[in-house]
């Protein structure tokens, strides 16, 4: 069955008043195909065949091999309990939490328990551990490119190092290029951190980011080509495999502002995490919050055309998420509404586009088609 998509006239896309053409927009209407069961989490889909995914389920802690025309999902490798530092454990895993699309036959499954990536053929073999792990850091990167180089942020200079009172001291943050086998990594790009600001908790007053304020993102390409998309400006910026940087041009958007009753949902939720981990009831908290939102929230790269996804900033009250889809001269390709409360999981070959949907306390696999 083929994907039902609608186009809107560029006039529908809620963007502020310029000279510049707007992209059009595509409405996800009904998918191509549904996955014929259903999951508690799913952490990305990658594409291994034409009706073939492979994900993580983050509650279950399985990594599974899941196929469209017969609705079945297979386990790969064995769950272990416990994995020792050194010990190889070959074919195990403790803690799946995000899969890896390293090449035409070859998969990467990140293990956040076990603090390494192992690296699995799309016929559910297992090949062994990817090399450089520690280097910049216990973090594993989520970022590859064809050569199985590495790239991830720099954590360290945010998490680390401050003593009680000092003044945070840094905008910006490293990402780190860790070539395989390599011991070092080096620094290819910098990103924008959100606006630092003042937090109160009890009597405690801590530095901290200031909610919604915006902060840029990146992505890789199989041929090492790096993208950055800055908060500031609205635009992508691409860094080539040779180190050459070349400056998007600036898209406009339309600015949200933060409204109290999110402020209040989201001092609500922090309170309800204290109090699970002991704090007392009533305890003086306060957040800096921005006046208004960036104009993306999340991205995502599709490596199989060479886009760039941006997840608009919507107001509160609105559920249904659009992405602008950015080609390599950093220019808007298109526009893509995807369904109400929908999260977008990965992306395959011919347009595919995997779509997470929740349905009571499950998530279904769903596929469209964009072209």
């Amino acid at each position: 069955m083929m994907a039902f998509v609608r186009r809107l006239a560029p006039a529908a896309l809620l963007l502020t008043a310029c000279s510049e053409p707007k992209a059009a927009l595509t409405v996800l209407d009904q998918p191509e195909a549904v996955l014929g069961r259903s999951f508690a989490q799913v952490s990305n889909v990658v594409e291994i065949g034409p009706n073939q995914v492979a994900l993580a389920e983050l509650k279950d802690r399985t990594f599974l091999f899941a196929d469209f025309a017969t609705g079945t999902a297979t386990p790969v490798g064995q769950h272990a309990d416990s994995i020792k530092p050194g010990d190889a454990a070959p074919g195990q895993h403790k803690y799946p939490g995000y899969v890896l699309r390293l090449g035409p036959d070859t998969l990467g499954l990140v293990d956040f328990a076990a603090e390494r990536t192992t690296i699995w053929t799309t016929a559910g073999g297992y090949v062994g551990i990817m090399p450089g792990r520690g280097v910049g850091g216990n973090n594993q990167p989520l970022v590859y490119d064809g050569k199985h180089t590495g790239y991830k942020e720099d954590v360290r200079g945010v998490l680390g190092g401050l003593e009680p009172g000092e003044e945070v001291n840094f905008d910006n943050l490293a990402v780190l290029r860790i070539i395989a086998g390599d011991t070092v990594a080096d620094t290819v790009a910098r990103l924008k951190l959100p606006v630092w600001g003042r937090g109160q908790f009890g009597e405690q007053m801590k530095i901290v980011s200031t909610i919604f304020s915006g902060r840029d993102l990146f992505g890789v390409l199989p041929d090492g080509s790096l993208w950055a998309a800055r908060a500031n400006d609205n635009r992508v910026d691409w860094r080539s495999p040779t180190g050459d940087w070349s400056t998007g041009p600036r898209r406009s958007y339309t600015t949200i502002p933060v409204e109290q009753a999110e402020k209040d949902m989201f001092l609500n939720r922090l309170r309800q995490q204290m109090a699970s981990m002991g704090a007392p009831a009533g305890i003086e908290l306060s957040y800096p919050f921005a006046d208004s939102k960036p104009p993306f929230s999340a991205g995502a790269t599709n490596t199989y055309t060479s886009e760039v996804w941006l997840q608009r900033s919507r107001a509160f009250a609105d559920s249904v998420p659009v992405y602008d889809v950015v080609g390599r001269d950093g220019k808007a390709v298109r526009a893509v509404q995807f369904p109400k409360g929908a999260t977008l999981a990965g992306f395959g070959a011919e347009g595919r586009v995997y779509v997470l949907l929740r349905q009571g306390d499950a998530q279904q696999v769903v596929r469209y088609v964009v072209k």
